[in-house]
């Protein structure tokens, strides 16, 4: 990674030092070494769901392993510095990580900083990108469009560089993004739950979009976190279902979907196999009947006689488990489930979901 003393700050072997707050909005902190290193990559993709990431620490290595020790660029639109420079630089967790040459943080403050220079620098000479858990909605108004945006997709597909982010981060790595612009219909909440959005998927707080970052195996995709701790089941078919009515070229049997726990990443690998790390689980989702209501105002039923959507339960471990092909989108180690909303009593539309025997996906 070049730098320039002039606009980065530098840190060597831990030290840390950060430029003036006042020198550009975004601030920018190194721990490492300020050498350019070149290192050969593989790519990857780690989707965390919020939580620990010590808990997921499989993962981490998962995507530290394939920079071939070279620098890493965290991405925060949260305000904060955080602990990712010396939990990977100095494994703080001692979770057996693989040295790096460097860690960068850059925190975002706006979308003019998705533009400069520096920041876009920083990411073109990466050896991996993460993005940090915050307000999705900030990340995305202040990337999409950007070069910014840019430079990481070209990272991901293009480089072969591993990528990944956690809560707001893997939103914003989705093919399908949900943007959290809006909070929900219902005054006494803030949060858009899944109550909201079987009871209108067509509502605007259900705002979506597909023009930020798209990994390429995220094609078509939507992504959800915080999954089963905050019941968020029907908030994803109902985003899937909303998917359906945006965009004419995404049927009820094309649109896709994967969800994770708190303290729980999905990782897939460069061959588009997908394993669960981590103390919870891995939901990976796919259309497969027509929807049978789905109408501006009025709540969902996508039911197909219980057999809406075929769904994919990995449950993960600290090193990994189960195995989902993501090419031909079949389980090869999990629980294979079918999940629908039942909208046929149109004001009082409940989620379902039933396990099949089988534990590999037909």
């Amino acid at each position: 990674m070049t730098t320039s003393p002039s606009w980065r700050a530098l840190a060597c072997l831990g030290a840390f030092t950060a430029l003036s707050a006042s020198a550009f909005a975004a601030k920018i902190y190194t721990t490492g070494s300020q050498a350019d290193v070149v290192a050969p990559t593989v790519p990857g993709l780690c989707l965390a769901g919020g939580g620990s990431d010590d808990a997921w620490a499989g993962g981490w290595r998962f995507m530290l392993e394939r920079t071939g020790g070279g620098d890493v660029v965290v991405i925060r639109a949260d305000g904060q510095r955080g602990g990712y420079e010396s939990f990977i630089y100095n494994d703080d967790g001692h979770n057996d990580f693989p040295a790096v040459d460097s860690v960068t943080t850059i925190v975002l403050e706006g979308r003019k900083d998705a533009e400069r220079a520096d920041v876009l620098a920083l990411v073109r000479q990466a050896e991996m990108v993460f993005f940090a858990g915050g307000d999705q909605w900030d990340y995305i108004r202040w990337i999409e469009g950007t070069p910014l945006a840019a430079e990481v997709e070209s990272a991901a597909n293009d480089r072969g560089v591993p990528v990944g982010g956690t809560s707001a981060g893997m939103a914003l790595l989705a093919g399908i993004d949900y943007t959290g612009r809006y909070g929900s219909p219902n005054p006494n909440k803030d949060l858009v739950d899944s109550n909201d959005v079987m009871r209108d998927p067509t509502g605007r707080f259900v705002d979506l979009t597909r023009s930020v970052i798209t990994p390429r195996i995220m094609q078509g995709v939507i992504t959800d976190t915080h999954f089963s701790e905050r019941k968020r089941q029907g908030r994803l078919v109902g985003f899937m279902a909303r998917a359906t009515w945006n965009w004419p070229d995404v049927s009820a049997q094309q649109i896709k979907a994967i969800a994770a726990d708190e303290d729980t990443a999905t990782c897939i690998d460069e061959h588009g196999f997908a394993t669960a790390f981590g103390w919870g689980e891995v939901f990976v989702l796919q259309g497969d009947r027509d929807i049978e209501r789905l109408r501006e105002g009025r709540s969902l039923n996508w039911w197909g006689q219980a057999q809406a959507v075929k769904a994919f339960v990995m449950k993960g471990n600290r090193d990994g488990r189960g195995l989902f092909d993501l090419n031909t989108w079949t389980g090869l180690d999990g629980q294979p489930e079918r999940w629908w909303v039942d909208g046929r009593r149109t004001e009082e539309p409940v989620f379902g979901r039933s396990r099949s025997a089988s534990k590999v996906a037909p």
